[in-house]
């Protein structure tokens, strides 16, 4: 019993030290929190001789709103030029936050910065700003002498989501930006593009880099269903479960167990190698992913695909291949059920540069999608000047009554090809 008085003498002082520590921790705390200092005090900063001081200043700045904002855009111009490069990097990075249109030409000269960090974040930062008339020296960075630089631009080319910057893309064989490239999966701003199935299956089957395989069945997968292309790609699906590294095997098997299929023999074929891995590979995950997958492939699925009616392979034409059909059959086809094919259709039709693609196309602006709106009303303006229809009523339309920014946002682009003048009213 002697004992007891000392061991609360231990515990009232272990108590008393914890209010001591937990008190300090909440005054700390509350003495650090950030407060929203003035702005003049962090312009003052921005023009400090410390660089530490002008990196925080920068960064606080891309928080201000309002007429704040215009002052703090006007104070990061005139730092873009600041001899630290980390200073560079956080105010081109703020400008991008501040999203204000008159930063977008003097950034464009951050491009050519000899600091990598602060060349990707010109990029970055201009995409933000919708540049679309940086895209030409966006495009060079394509180039650039890092990797790292070629990949971060083509990361933010494929955000930009022009038609531009796509046809760049699937143009480029750079390894490098490959794992960007083959990103070309459906956005808010831009539709999937069936023209990147053919190099995608041959870097799935041939690529040498095991990222950029994998990454091509990730990129197959994002398309969804494409016609025509269900035996292909279940094909090269199946041939890729034979491959000896397990990271290729688990990510087919997780495709044919994921993906969409109207055709018996594809299916089938799917079903057969599932169960065959489920048993026999030597790999547990492959394994566990293949008898995941099976109870995806119940008999009801199997009696909805038998009973399905698909068209015959003569009448439809895989997507990759559309370009390569007349004008007449461009043109009735562009009632295509299927919304990549006609998107693609339209997309085919304006690359005919012919009279006759402008009738169809005024047509499709009148889409219920407004993707197959959208690409329309591009194709509009590839044809200005190509024969006597005028379409500058159809994209005036376009310009102020379609319900999607996107669509209207291209009519506006396609009106500048008629006259730069036109498109004052709308902007």
């Amino acid at each position: 019993m002697k004992g007891v008085p000392i061991l609360w003498v231990l515990f009232a002082s272990f108590c008393t030290a914890a209010a001591i520590v937990l008190t300090v921790r909440w005054l700390y705390r509350r003495t650090t929190t950030r407060r929203r200092r003035p702005l003049q005090e962090i312009l003052r900063n921005l023009e400090h001789t410390r660089a530490t001081r002008r990196v925080r200043a920068a960064g606080d700045l891309a928080e201000r709103d309002g007429d704040e904002a215009k002052e703090a855009v006007d104070a990061l111009l005139r730092r873009l030029s600041d001899p630290e490069p980390e200073v560079r990097a956080v105010v081109v990075d703020s400008l991008g936050k501040l999203e204000d249109p008159r930063a977008s030409e003097p950034l464009r000269e951050r491009l050519q910065d000899e600091a990598t960090e602060v060349r990707g974040l010109t990029v970055s930062a201009l995409v933000s700003l919708k540049d679309f008339a940086a895209l030409p020296e966006i495009v060079r960075l394509l180039d650039d002498e890092d990797w790292t630089i070629r990949a971060w631009t083509a990361s933010e080319m494929v955000r930009l989501g022009r038609e531009e910057a796509l046809e760049t893309l699937l143009a480029a064989r750079n390894r490098e930006v490959w794992r960007a490239h083959l990103r070309l999966c459906d956005t808010a701003l831009r539709v999937v593009d069936e023209r990147a199935v053919s190099p995608l299956l041959i870097e799935m089957r041939k690529g040498k880099e095991l990222g950029v395989r994998v990454e091509s069945m990730l990129a197959l997968a994002s398309f969804g269903y494409i016609p025509d292309e269900e035996a292909r790609l279940v094909e090269n699906l199946v041939a890729s479960t034979e491959e000896t590294h397990p990271n290729l095997r688990f990510q087919a098997v997780a495709m044919l167990a994921t993906m969409e299929m109207r055709r018996i023999e594809p299916y089938q074929q799917a079903h057969r190698i599932l169960e065959r891995l489920a048993v026999r590979d030597e790999n547990a995950l492959v394994r566990a992913a293949a008898r995941h997958g099976l109870k995806a492939f119940t008999i009801a699925r199997e009696q909805t695909i038998r009973s399905t009616v698909v068209p015959p392979a003569s009448t439809s034409v895989s997507p990759v291949r559309v370009e390569m059909q007349d004008l007449a059959t461009l043109t009735d086809n562009l009632k295509n059920a299927t919304l990549p094919m006609r998107w693609r259709y339209v997309h085919a039709l304006a690359a005919t540069r012919h009279p006759k693609a402008i009738p169809p196309l005024v047509e499709a602006t009148h889409d219920q999608e407004w993707r197959v709106r959208a690409a329309a009303a591009r194709g509009l303006g590839l044809l200005v000047g190509v024969g006597d229809t005028d379409v500058r009523p159809t994209l005036e339309r376009a310009a102020i009554e379609d319900e999607h920014f996107s669509v209207r946002e291209t009519a506006e682009l396609s009106l500048a090809r008629i006259a730069p003048s036109s498109t004052s009213s709308f902007r």
